[in-house]
């Protein structure tokens, strides 16, 4: 098992930077196809069919909102500032509620909800991710600085929760998890900030900080997704990476963070 995680880790995390190296049209696509497979995950873990028809709407917004930086210069289901159209969101939640009408309620109010959601946590997060690696003014050195410091916590928190103990932060939710794991990943977090400050000649404190949210953010992230299982009984989200389980299992953390990473390295740098 130790080997297939390492070996899916070692072959998918080469090729998935070398996209990311790439940037452009490439990492949108993979973006977008990796947001397709993780709006599945939740469509699969609420007992939907894969090609029911709230899937399916469900899969057409996702790849709106990760594909619409291809062809359009005004990005009205983008998270850049000023424009997300909230008329077009109300409507995209109306249609997803239609169907629980016209479909007579065999798939609920509460159903489609969760469906809608799901667009908005897969779909925003991974355009925020794609927008911060490939927007002008941005670029890579960022995106790799984010996926660094998930990296980095999630290594960290594991190791120094093993070495330290310690009471448990949530274990309803995720019982491995403690609070010296926790705050060891904060603090390595908030060191790779500081050197990266430190290499690109930035001011400490704000990357020292924003570092600390963003690893406190990414953890939250992880716990959304284990409740999230929890609560639909499930282990994993998928079995897509073998000894990772799927797209959201590996990707928990990102999605939280991709958002808020965008807004504050946008306004740290501008």
């Amino acid at each position: 098992m130790l080997y297939q995680r390492v070996l899916t880790g070692v072959i998918g995390g080469a090729l998935f930077l070398g996209v990311v190296w790439i940037g452009g049209v490439p990492l949108i696509l993979l973006l977008a196809l990796l947001a397709v497979l993780g709006f599945r995950e939740l469509v699969k873990m609420r007992g939907f069919a894969t090609f029911s028809a709230p899937a399916l709407l469900g899969y057409v917004v996702t790849l709106v909102f990760t594909t619409n930086l291809l062809w359009r210069e005004s990005w009205e289901l983008s998270v850049a500032p000023d424009s997300i159209s909230i008329p077009l969101l109300l409507l995209i939640l109306f249609a997803f509620l239609t169907i629980s009408v016209m479909t007579k309620n065999r798939y609920s109010f509460q159903d489609m909800s969760y469906l809608f959601a799901g667009t908005l946590y897969i779909g925003l997060a991974f355009q925020s991710a794609t927008l911060l690696r490939i927007e002008d003014g941005l670029g890579l050195r960022y995106f790799l600085f984010l996926l660094i410091l998930m990296w980095t916590t999630d290594t960290f928190a594991y190791f120094v929760g093993r070495a330290l103990k310690g009471p448990k932060i949530w274990p309803a939710i995720s019982p491995n998890k403690t609070v010296s794991g926790s705050v060891g990943g904060v603090v390595a977090a908030a060191i790779v900030g500081v050197v990266f400050a430190t290499m690109n000649d930035f001011a400490l404190w704000p990357w020292l900080l924003l570092s600390a949210l963003l690893s406190v953010v990414g953890q939250l992230g992880d716990f959304v997704e284990s409740g999230l299982k929890r609560s639909l009984n499930v282990k994993d989200s998928g079995k897509l990476l073998p000894g990772h389980g799927g797209v959201l299992d590996r990707f928990d953390s990102l999605i939280f963070s991709a958002p808020l990473a965008y807004y504050c390295i946008s306004a740290l740098i501008n």
